[in-house]
């Protein structure tokens, strides 16, 4: 058995991006969209985030400025023109979002472009080559997130105007006759086939975290879960039902797509159980602030690979951690620094504006606590030979880097990654206890597999458009900043830019334009 449905744009994924190309299609033409999600409801994976958005304002002076930093901070291996066409397409989301849409702000961020990429991009967490715009803190209602609220707001719009959403009714396949593409096929929840015909079909389904074998062959990566009790080395705190399966980067792949780089996005984790609930940035206790903390971090040999600076800048810490042996890393401090953390707080140090906090106590308690439910990845003892035993880690080569280290930081010059002084702290058995915790790789998702050109048109292997067939949101990321991607923040602005300019050329491509 089987039906068909016939629509002029077909869209598979209803997250920010599938919902903004939607939205932009029925507010600015007479096409008919037809939407095809897999879950039984809206929303993607960023859909769900506490959230805040850039916006670039419509000047010449803004767009000159934003696109210096991002060449710049993509060593020019990202698509330029995408940039641009997103940065373009980022004016109009307050007057979307904050408008129509009617979300609140609880706080607004004005950047002057003589100062863009001068620091952390929305205040701390982020690259600040991505430090390109206003932003625009939005807020959440009750327990649910801004992102969420987004999204619903665009469904009762989308569908007032006409779209129709077809829910548990994942597409499986896309068809392409000749060069262009002309439908797909999906399966809805009775197990039916329904065979859709379209103009243009644009693919927005998100990442491919969900699928521990598409992980392991693109990304050499073993999915655990969220305590990392396995021997699975990424971790993916996040949203239990998001389904990001990769089904969206087969589909095109198998019609002679071109495969884009990925990456996985967002959030290095302690593991559980006791430290984080089921998504990164709902802590159930201080310890997932001292992961921000830019004190020593080391990998398993015992070694520094990273300036502890970048501890709070999430992409450069993944990175970081995804060239590691087994994924990981340890941030190693004494007793003498938890007695600051209790007496002074983290004020001269970071405070990421999700785990807040300004004083950091008990923290030999809450290690006991959690290692009482079954944690393993939190320390505290009497020396470092025990730390290293409990921890794994290398002991000659970490006792070679504290002499190292703690020279540096009685001199105050850090002569191996030229670490801001302010945070060097030494780390000394003779302060009565060492504390330690394994971080390991994770996020909210992974990013990229797509690769589009700045109209966001999928190309196949040589370059060359594929009539029909659109991309947007996560799964260009690859395009936008290089292989791979260098982690995507402000996946909300990306995500909606895209989505909105994904509309508005193929209602061009339709039109014969």
């Amino acid at each position: 058995m089987s039906r068909t449905i016939k629509t002029d744009v077909a869209i598979m994924g209803s997250g920010l991006a599938g919902l903004s190309a939607a939205y932009r299609l029925l507010k600015t033409t007479d096409l008919k969209v037809a939407i095809f999600e897999k879950r039984p409801y809206q929303g993607g994976v960023v859909s769900n985030c506490p959230m805040a958005f850039m916006s670039l304002p419509d000047t010449p002076e803004h767009m000159a400025s934003a696109l210096r930093v991002m060449g710049e901070f993509t060593n020019y291996a990202g698509d330029l023109g995408l940039a641009r066409t997103i940065f373009h397409y980022s004016s109009l989301l307050p007057d979307i979002v904050l408008g129509e849409l009617g979300i609140e702000v609880e706080d607004m961020i004005v950047n002057d472009p003589a100062t863009f990429g001068q620091k952390r991009a929305y205040g701390s967490g982020f690259p600040n080559g991505m430090d390109v715009g206003d932003y625009y803190f939005i807020k959440g209602r009750g327990q649910g997130h801004a992102a969420a609220l987004v999204c619903l707001g665009y469904r009762r719009i989308i569908e007032s105007l006409g779209g129709q959403f077809y829910f548990n009714t994942p597409i499986q396949k896309i068809i392409r006759e000749g060069d262009r593409v002309t439908g797909a096929v999906a399966c809805d929840k009775t197990g039916e086939r329904v065979d859709i015909r379209c103009k243009t079909l644009l693919v927005a389904s998100g990442g491919i975290s969900d699928n521990p074998q598409m992980m392991k062959e693109e990304l050499g990566l073993t999915r655990t879960d969220d305590d990392c009790s396995g021997d699975g080395d990424v971790i993916f705190i996040h949203f239990k039902n998001s389904k990001e399966t990769g089904d969206g980067q087969r589909a095109v792949w198998e019609i002679g797509g071109a495969k884009g780089g990925i990456s996985v996005s967002g959030h290095s984790v302690v593991p559980g159980p006791g430290i984080v609930g089921n998504i990164a940035w709902m802590p159930r206790n201080l310890l997932r602030i001292v992961q921000e903390q830019p004190y020593l971090w080391v990998d398993a040999n015992g070694k520094r690979f990273m300036n502890e600076e970048m501890s709070d800048q999430h992409m450069a810490v993944g990175a970081g951690l995804y060239n590691n042996p087994g994924h990981c890393g340890y941030i190693i401090w004494d007793e003498d620094t938890t007695k600051r953390w209790a007496k002074r707080g983290v004020e001269d140090d970071y405070v990421y504006f999700i785990f807040r906090g300004k004083k950091i106590e008990f923290i030999r308690e809450q290690i006991d606590m959690v290692k009482a439910q079954g944690n393993r990845h939190v320390y505290h003892g009497d020396t470092i030979h025990d730390l290293c035993e409990y921890m794994g880690i290398d002991e000659k080569g970490l006792r070679e880097t504290l002499a190292d280290y703690n020279s540096y930081c009685e001199n105050g010059v850090d002569l191996e990654f030229g670490k801001n002084p302010r945070f060097l702290r030494p780390v000394r058995e003779e302060s009565g206890q060492v504390y330690a915790m394994r971080i390991h790789l994770g996020g909210y998702d992974t990013i990229g597999g797509i690769t589009v050109n700045r109209y966001c048109q999928v190309l196949d292997t040589k370059k060359k458009v594929i009539p029909g067939l659109y991309s947007a949101g996560g799964m260009i990321a690859g395009s936008l900043y290089g292989n791979p991607p260098v982690n995507a923040s402000s996946s909300f602005t990306a995500s909606c830019s895209s989505g909105l300019a994904a509309a508005d050329y193929m209602a061009k491509e339709i039109k014969g334009e």
